[in-house]
């Protein structure tokens, strides 16, 4: 299976879940600034980390694609939040206008705020599942929350602005912990060991921070500034080599080969 197509087609299946999940309603304001950065051309690596947990243990696609949605709202109400002058104050993002500068800031924290609930509402609502058991749901529905929050993205935004921790530790939560929650929640959908979850959940923090380093060489800040460009290489580099020892751990290489594309494409990415 080849990681470019597998994109492409999680891509379409989130698309297609957004439009049957997330129906207009009124005020239609709030409905279109939900959806504009939903609809905007993210990478969606987190959704397709949940289908390729769900792949590796036998978890069914269309609950992945479900989860993954989920996933995807939570990670676009983080980026509107972001995007806000209280936070890095940002004009462009994917090349348009910022959330809070087409609709406002108001309008943009309660489409983030709306986006996060959002998240659970999908996520509780046992008709949108196909093969998992309310048990099983309560558990994923528990380890997202907890990764999107205070044990993960919040906690690490809050270390980021207040600059508390070393970069490491930062990108552990702020970018890591949702990218791991991802993986490890489209895993748990299947019939997993607790080996498998383990080192599922030590490989996707370890993406978490290669993206992360990668961001910040893009962005010339962060890794960038404190190692250079060659050393904040080298240190993804590192990361990317521990990881695939870790999937290999796995000893399932016919499952596992698109995860082991993905760590190169996040390592390689230029946008």
């Amino acid at each position: 299976m080849q990681l470019e197509n597998f994109l492409k087609t999680v891509s379409a299946q989130i698309d297609r879940k957004i439009d049957e999940v997330l129906k207009p309603f009124e005020p239609k304001l709030l409905y279109d600034a939900m959806l504009y950065y939903l609809k905007n051309g993210g990478k969606r690596i987190r959704p397709a980390l949940v289908a390729m947990g769900a792949y590796i243990t036998g978890g069914h696609p269309e609950d992945a694609i479900t989860v993954g949605t989920a996933i995807e709202f939570i990670h676009n109400y983080s980026l509107i939040h972001d995007d806000l002058p209280a936070m890095d104050n940002d004009d462009i993002r994917r090349g348009k206008p910022t959330c809070h500068k087409v609709f406002g800031e108001d309008i943009a924290i309660l489409a983030g705020d709306a986006l996060l609930t959002y998240a659970f509402q999908i996520l509780s609502q046992k008709e949108l599942f196909k093969n998992v058991d309310a048990e099983k749901l309560l558990k994923i529905s528990n380890l997202i929350a907890r990764k999107a929050g205070t044990e993960g993205m919040v906690k690490g935004q809050v270390m980021d602005v207040k600059k508390i921790g070393d970069l490491e530790e930062v990108a552990k939560h702020k970018t890591a912990a949702l990218i791991s929650a991802s993986l490890v929640a489209g895993a748990m959908l299947g019939n997993p060991s607790e080996k498998e979850l383990s080192l599922l959940s030590d490989i996707g923090e370890k993406l978490g921070i290669i993206f992360q380093i990668v961001d910040d060489i893009l962005d010339k800040e962060g890794y960038y500034s404190e190692f250079g460009e060659e050393g904040a290489k080298e240190i993804a580099n590192t990361f990317a080599s521990m990881a695939i020892q870790q999937i290999r751990a796995l000893n399932k290489p016919e499952k596992t080969q698109i995860l082991e594309q993905l760590v190169y494409f996040l390592l390689n990415r230029t946008h």
